[in-house]
């Protein structure tokens, strides 16, 4: 996503009334509504390698993202903030997200009863770097959610059997990282040259994402903890 951020626009006073629902209603609320997500594209120190769980629950038992639903009245950040402190014990500062892509989700199945009906999201998913070794130490996942994890260099997942959605969104984020590239040597006065050979880098990023989408159906979900395998079509 090539834009600075995802705008929060609170018209009037808007006071969040958010409470537990029983599994039951819980999953008539997900048949009728569209979920809210943030996910995290986290990288190393080095920003180099991103960081993937396996998941062994619905939605998705496979690798992918950090993340989970956001709360009435939170920014996206704000959202991304607290899971990251509630899944990881890391406390990250506002300024350090970066937003990548936005993404909507529809999954056949579901973790929660009755779970053949499924469950839609949208996704605001931002990247962010860790600082040092004291924070990479804390980037440890529920054994209960998932079976393994890795850190993986982008080129990993772009060439490898991952979720397109997954393979979108790192796409997105190197495409970005070549238009800040571009961006700066624009600011800075450099030549023509230098311009150009940027130009073309964020060309290709951008073209990489659109072989994401072509290429979706290529994906094969086979989860053996689960006994469940599937496709996955990707369309805008």
């Amino acid at each position: 996503m090539f834009q600075s951020g995802v705008p929060y626009h609170e018209t009037g006073t808007f006071k969040s009334r958010r409470t537990f629902l029983p599994d039951d209603q819980y999953g008539i609320a997900l048949d009728n509504l569209v979920k809210g997500c943030t996910d995290i594209l986290l990288l190393d120190p080095t920003g180099t390698k991103l960081f993937v769980g396996k998941r062994i629950v619905q939605p998705q038992p496979d690798w992918w993202f950090l993340g989970g639903r956001m709360f009435p009245g939170e920014t996206p950040v704000q959202s991304c903030m607290r899971l990251l402190k509630r899944e990881l014990g890391l406390d990250i500062d506002h300024e350090r997200f970066s937003v990548v892509c936005a993404q909507a989700f529809a999954f056949g199945m579901r973790e929660q009863a009755p779970k053949e009906h499924g469950t839609t999201d949208t996704q605001f998913c931002y990247k962010v770097q860790l600082k040092d070794d004291a924070e990479v130490k804390k980037v440890v996942l529920d054994e209960e959610e998932y079976c393994a994890s890795e850190w993986k260099l982008p080129k990993e997942i772009l060439e490898g059997n991952y979720h397109p959605a997954l393979k979108y969104a790192v796409g997105c984020m190197l495409a970005g990282d070549a238009l800040e590239e571009l961006n700066s040597i624009e600011e800075k006065g450099g030549s023509d040259e230098e311009i150009v050979k940027a130009s073309k880098e964020f060309l290709k990023r951008r073209k990489e994402v659109e072989e994401v989408m072509k290429k979706s159906s290529e994906y094969k979900l086979d989860s053996k903890e689960l006994n469940y395998q599937t496709t996955v079509q990707s369309k805008y």
